[in-house]
């Protein structure tokens, strides 16, 4: 019968070790998951840089025959920066990436979905103070809008 106290003892002791091993991990993946979110926040606000305004791309998609465009910010070393996608005959808000560098100068291309020439604007030079751009694909005309207004 002694056995038997002992053996339960013996139980009830492992038990309280893995749960005791459990909470702990519960504890170090808690600790870890709020580092990790920590982290992602602190550099997602460094590449948001201080107070820059987004440039603004208002492309009118009036390319004939009707064809998809996707839409992309050159630099003239030649890095390409995805910009968005608009559907043949529509309007579309598009953002220029934030890590196009103040002051550098950039084209706008427009690539069809067909095989055709892409649709190149003239140079642009990037500012800090915000931009907005208003094109037009079927003629490439570029202006920009009094945004005081």
């Amino acid at each position: 019968m002694r056995l038997n106290v002992f053996a339960r003892r013996h139980n009830s002791v492992a038990r309280s070790s893995v749960r005791v091993r459990r909470s702990m991990l519960g504890v170090v993946v808690a600790v870890a998951a709020i580092a990790a979110l920590g982290a992602c926040a602190s550099n997602h606000n460094k590449k948001t840089g201080g107070g820059d305004q987004p440039i603004i791309v208002h492309l009118t998609n009036d390319l004939a025959p009707p064809s998809d465009v996707t839409v992309y910010a050159v630099t003239q070393d030649g890095i390409r920066r995805l910009i968005g996608d608009v559907p043949p005959n529509k309007d579309k808000a598009l953002r220029v990436p934030s890590d196009v560098p103040p002051g550098s100068t950039f084209r706008l291309v427009a690539e069809r979905s067909t095989i055709s020439r892409p649709v190149v604007s003239q140079p642009i030079t990037a500012s800090t103070d915000g931009l907005i751009i208003d094109w037009s694909l079927q003629t490439n005309a570029i202006w920009y809008p009094d945004a005081s207004q």
